[in-house]
């Protein structure tokens, strides 16, 4: 931010301010940006002594502000004016609980079912294959559900995260996010002929998603290629909503997109789940 009579006062011996707004929900990431405006402030001051300005250039530090002649850097950090680390951690560890947690028990719970021959059972019933699909899926995401609102209360009490936004956008978030991991879970168990083999599948299954997330690294630092492929992880998507709705105080016509994404995973996985648990049956 540069106000309007900066060359002014720098031409005539006055005190220039300049002030950088920096984007704080990842505290590394804004000491990191900081560190490049200074860089820039110190380059931009080799360049004046060309055209006659010898300022003297300092990062305000709530000293003396009565000297003549200087140009203050006022950093000013947005929605984490406090630099706390564990905001940034804490919001996207959320969306990696619920995630794992539902595909592991999904995973887990329908192979168990195959196991003990109860699938077969219930195919004896009037109930359809959605029927039975969504049948197991609902006291998962029912439990999930009282997970997520549980791990809500710690972050707000133990962490001291704020709730800028709307809370019941961010539970809606959550339970579409549930309803993405018991997919997943259901897609793994329909390739897996036993739990062990589920286990398996489900640890080369979940770390991409755990490191394509953005939960602990921002996004802007990976390569080109893995970015691009983030879109297709739906903690990504999650991991935005969480931290825009408890940082930033964003609203759903901000976010659609990525609600938008979490309800095309679930359709998606959800069919595809049916549809290889049918093919096995015949």
């Amino acid at each position: 931010m540069i106000p309007y009579d900066y060359t002014r006062n720098l031409e005539r011996g006055r005190t220039a301010n300049v002030q950088f707004l920096l984007n704080a929900m990842n505290a590394n990431t804004a000491a990191i940006a900081q560190a490049y405006a200074e860089g820039v402030i110190q380059t931009y001051n080799r360049g004046l002594p060309d055209e006659g300005i010898h300022p003297n250039f300092q990062q305000i530090a709530g000293g003396e502000l009565s000297r003549r002649g200087l140009i203050l850097l006022h950093p000013a950090y947005l929605f984490n004016p406090g630099l706390v680390a564990s905001w940034f951690i804490v919001t996207g560890v959320f969306g990696l609980l619920l995630i794992l947690n539902g595909s592991i028990v999904a995973s887990a719970a329908m192979v168990k079912e195959r196991e003990r021959g109860t699938i077969e059972q219930l195919l004896m019933s009037p109930a359809g294959t959605y029927e039975i699909i969504i049948a197991k899926m609902a006291p998962l995401f029912i439990l999930l559900c009282g997970m997520a609102v549980f791990a809500v209360f710690v972050m707000v009490v133990a962490f001291n995260v704020p709730i800028h936004g709307s809370l019941l956008l961010l539970l809606l978030g959550s339970a579409l996010c549930i309803l993405c991991g018991i997919s997943i879970g259901t897609v793994i168990a329909t390739f897996s002929k036993s739990a062990e083999q589920a286990q398996l599948t489900a640890f080369f299954v979940n770390p991409p998603l755990s490191t394509l997330s953005g939960a602990f690294y921002p996004i802007e630092g990976m390569p080109h290629v893995l970015q691009r492929l983030t879109i297709f992880n739906p903690i990504y998507h999650y991991v935005i909503i969480s931290r825009a709705t408890l940082l930033k105080g964003s609203g759903f016509w901000e976010l659609w997109t990525h609600f938008l994404a979490l309800f095309i995973f679930t359709v998606v996985l959800v069919a595809l789940s049916v549809w290889r648990f049918r093919k096995q049956l015949s």
